[in-house]
């Protein structure tokens, strides 16, 4: 969950579907095939996608989690 508090999630478009809050687990090569394996911080589901049917990957940054780490960060300065 520390990547969700930290608002630095992945976002998946795989076989025209949509998956968000998703935070990296691993990559494993079969054969000839990488697979990458991600979860939902949300529902704690377990994802495993194959990486030639992947159309996007990206990084999310919340906005709100954001505002909440400077807050952060100015308290430990003072």
């Amino acid at each position: 969950m520390d990547n969700f508090s930290n608002g630095r999630l992945l976002e998946l478009v795989y076989d025209g579907r949509t998956y968000e809050f998703l935070e990296f687990i691993r990559i494993d090569r079969i054969c000839e095939n990488t697979y990458i394996t991600l979860k939902n911080v949300i529902t704690t589901e377990m994802f495993t996608f194959d990486e030639e049917k992947i159309r996007s990957i990206r990084m999310k940054i919340h906005p709100h989690s954001l505002s909440l780490s400077k807050k952060r960060e100015s308290s430990c300065r003072k």
